[in-house]
C-alpha cells in the first residue's frame, strides 16, 4: 500500500536547491511565468518610470522559490474556503508584479497594500488593464504603523520578504493579528542573513520568531534543510552577481556606514549571502 505523498511546499522551514527539481515546484514555476508573462505584455501602460523594484521578479534568486511556496498554499486554502464570496487576501508590502493578478485568478479579492505612492499609482493603472476574473484586485495605501483594515477583516496575508527590512516589525505582527480573522492564514517568506552585515541576524530573528509565536501556530512543522542542500543568495538559477557602475558605489557606500556602525573592518564585496524562510501560520 502506496503512502500518501507530500507536496514538497507543505511545511515551513528554510528553502532548498532540491524544491526547484520537484515535479511539484515546476508545474507552479511555469504557470507562474505565464502569468507574469502576460503581465508584463501590459507593462507599458502601466509603469512608472520612478518603480525601482525588479520588473521580473519571479527570476529572482529568493523569489522563484517564495511566489511557489506561497501561490500553493493560497491555492489549496482557496479550496476549503467559502464560495459564497470572495475570500479576503492581502498583499503585504506588495510592489507592483503579476502576483497579485495570479492569486486573483483564483477568486481572491486581493488588497495591495504599499507604503510606496508610486505602487499605488502603477497598480490602480495594472487593475484597468491586467485581468484578474473571477476575483478582483485593489490597492490600500499605508500611512504610519496601522494598517489601513478594519480589526478581523481579512481572511488571508501574505507577506513575502518585507519583515526583514523593517526595524519595528513586532508592529506588523501584531496590526497583521488584528486584521484577520479567527484562524485567519498568515503566508510569510523573510531573507535570512547568513554573514553577519544584513537586516535580520539572529537575534533579530530569534525577536520575530518569539513575536509569531505568541499569536500564530505552524500549519505545518519546521523541516531541517541540510546545510548543503540550502538555497541561499550564491546558489540556485538566478544568483546575486557582483554589483557594477552606480549600483555597485551605492553598495560600497551604504557598506562603509554599516562598518562604522558595527565596527567591523570588512565585508565583502558581494552584496548579500542570505538564505530565505517560508512560515504558513494561522492565527490563534
Amino acid at each position: 500500500m502506496k503512502c500518501c505523498r507530500h507536496h514538497v511546499f507543505e511545511r515551513s522551514g528554510i528553502a532548498a536547491q532540491t524544491d526547484l527539481e520537484s515535479p511539484d515546484f515546476k508545474d507552479i514555476f511555469k504557470l507562474l511565468e505565464a502569468e507574469q508573462a502576460l503581465f508584463l505584455e501590459s507593462e507599458h501602460a502601466f509603469r512608472s518610470d520612478s518603480y525601482q523594484w525588479p520588473r521580473d521578479p519571479l527570476h529572482t534568486w529568493s523569489r522563484v522559490w517564495e511566489y511557489p511556496y506561497v501561490f500553493h498554499h493560497l491555492r489549496k486554502l482557496r479550496l476549503v474556503l467559502s464560495t459564497e464570496k470572495s475570500p479576503i487576501a492581502v498583499d503585504l508590502g506588495s510592489g507592483v508584479t503579476f502576483f497579485p493578478f495570479s492569486i486573483a485568478h483564483m477568486g481572491f479579492e486581493v488588497v495591495c497594500a504599499d507604503i510606496d505612492k508610486t505602487c499605488e499609482r502603477d497598480i490602480k493603472r495594472a487593475i484597468k488593464v491586467v485581468p484578474s476574473s473571477p476575483g478582483k484586485v485593489s490597492f490600500r495605501l499605508i500611512e504610519g504603523t496601522r494598517l489601513p483594515f478594519d480589526d478581523s477583516e481579512v481572511d488571508v496575508i501574505f507577506c513575502i520578504s518585507l519583515l526583514e527590512h523593517i526595524p519595528d516589525f513586532v508592529t506588523v505582527v501584531s496590526e497583521v493579528f488584528r486584521i484577520l480573522r479567527n484562524g485567519g492564514i498568515f503566508l510569510l517568506t523573510i531573507d535570512l542573513d547568513l554573514r553577519g552585515d544584513s537586516e535580520l541576524g539572529i537575534e533579530s530573528y530569534r525577536r520575530l520568531t518569539a513575536s509569531l509565536k505568541q499569536d500564530f501556530e505552524y500549519l505545518y512543522p519546521n523541516v531541517t534543510i541540510h546545510p548543503a542542500d540550502m538555497l541561499n543568495s550564491l546558489s540556485g538559477p538566478y544568483p546575486y552577481r557582483r554589483l557594477h557602475g552606480l549600483k555597485r558605489a551605492r553598495f560600497l557606500i551604504t557598506q562603509k556606514l554599516r562598518r562604522a556602525l558595527l565596527n567591523k573592518r570588512s565585508v565583502p564585496e558581494i552584496p548579500y549571502f542570505l538564505s530565505v524562510e517560508g512560515m504558513a501560520l494561522r492565527k490563534r
